[in-house]
C-alpha cells in the first residue's frame, strides 16, 4: 500500500492518529501499509476523507468501474451527508 503510506507521509500523520480516527491499532495501519490486509471500503473511505483525497487515491482497489452508484452506494454516501439528488429518477 504505498500509495496510502505515501499519503500519510505528506500528511504528517503518524499510524497512531489514523487507527485513532477510525477506531483501529497502531497495528491495523500498519498491516494495511505492509499490504497484509486491505481495509473493507468504509474504513478505507473513512481514512481517505480524514487525510482529505479520494479513496480511489490511496486504495486503488476501490476504483469504481461505472459511472453510476449501485443503491447501495448511494446509500452509504447518503447516509454520509452526501447529496445524492442527481441520482433520483421520476417514476415511468
Amino acid at each position: 500500500m504505498d500509495l496510502f503510506l505515501d499519503e500519510r507521509l505528506r500528511n504528517r500523520f503518524t499510524q497512531k492518529q489514523l487507527a485513532d480516527a477510525i477506531g483501529k491499532t497502531q497495528q491495523y495501519i500498519s498491516a494495511i501499509e505492509k499490504g497484509k490486509i486491505v481495509p473493507p471500503f468504509r474504513e478505507a473511505d473513512r481514512l481517505a476523507r480524514y487525510m482529505g483525497v479520494p479513496v480511489e487515491r490511496i486504495f486503488n482497489c476501490y476504483v469504481r468501474v461505472s459511472k453510476l452508484p449501485t443503491f447501495r452506494d448511494l446509500m452509504y454516501l447518503y447516509s454520509e451527508g452526501y447529496d445524492i439528488g442527481a441520482y433520483e429518477v421520476e417514476e415511468v
